[in-house]
């Protein structure tokens, strides 16, 4: 990806701020986006990492770097010299996550050309040194396979997020889940940082009406507009019936909004759990193939929806 894109997707995803670094022909690329309740301060990058410090409102700033590890064995151990000469210049709370293109142990790794021992030690010799510890995750084990079957099948977990003591204080609630994508061979990985003044727990409130776009590709929005404005017309409007009558509306369409558009939400998450149970049992590669396609098409329509 080049760095002259990410502006437009930072507009397009709904983000206020971004930095990338420009992919080196097919492979790699790095692209951070963020919010404008956050304040982004940027420390340091190269092809393989970015490396910020992030405040918010009077709460204490912590430090996240985000990576795409060495994918040449014979030079990831710059990467892990790299992360060390990162560890002395911050001493807050520090979060470091994304793809390592390394293991911490066997386990993590499913199929032929088992790993290096001694990489997989220089990996661990890295994180002690930096003071991080895995955070563990939720959903599949293995974030990265060669979509190939049976024996030339390999599933890695590659990717993770790990963090000091100091950063696991103060987000006492970290969680990391391994989400399943569609046009990728990696997943994602959700991070929800929770448990302090960053992020506190919120009460319920009231959703506000939003008028979508996407109900105007509704064949039977115009209809139910005006249904339910007739319906609620008086023979003497005044400016008070009027915006009784707008609130009923917005009601009616919420609810209407619901049962129209929210059955593909439903179907998204039924086949992310269709396609999850289809990996981790090794199923025909076409028949994945198959549902990614499906879901992708899902996830074009809730786009045109939001």
């Amino acid at each position: 990806m080049k760095d002259s894109r990410v502006q437009n997707f930072m507009w397009s995803l709904g983000y206020s701020g971004n930095f990338a670094v420009s992919s080196e022909g097919l492979s790699g690329g790095l692209a951070l986006f963020w919010l404008h309740s956050f304040s982004v301060s940027l420390k340091g990058f190269n092809a393989h990492f970015i490396d910020v410090v992030i405040s918010k409102d009077d709460c204490e700033p912590w430090r996240a770097t985000f990576v795409y590890g060495e994918p040449r064995r014979e030079q990831r151990h710059e990467f892990w010299n790299l992360l060390r000469r990162l560890h002395p210049v911050w001493t807050g709370p520090w979060i470091c996550c994304g793809d390592f293109n390394e293991v911490l142990s066997g386990d993590e790794h499913l199929g032929s050309n088992s790993r290096s021992y001694s990489h997989m030690s220089m990996f661990r010799d890295c994180l002690q040194s930096c003071g991080l510890s895995d955070l563990g995750f939720t959903g599949p084990k293995y974030t990265w396979n060669n979509r190939q079957q049976g024996d030339d099948l390999v599933c890695v977990r590659l990717d993770r997020a790990v963090a000091n003591s100091a950063f696991m204080d103060m987000f006492g609630g970290v969680q990391v889940e391994n989400v399943i994508t569609t046009s990728s061979d990696h997943m994602d990985l959700s991070i929800l940082l929770a448990g302090s003044d960053v992020f506190p727990c919120r009460n319920h409130v009231q959703q506000q009406f939003r008028f979508e776009a996407a109900w105007l590709r509704a064949p039977d929005y115009r209809e139910t507009v005006e249904r339910v404005w007739e319906e609620g017309r008086d023979n003497a409007p005044s400016l008070e019936k009027n915006c009784d009558n707008l609130h009923r509306l917005a009601v009616s369409l919420k609810r209407w909004s619901k049962d129209s558009f929210g059955a593909v939400q439903k179907k998204i998450r039924k086949v992310e759990y269709k396609l999850k149970d289809l990996r981790l049992s090794n199923a025909e590669l076409l028949e994945v193939r198959s549902i990614e396609k499906y879901l992708c098409e899902l996830f074009e329509r809730e786009e045109i929806m939001a």
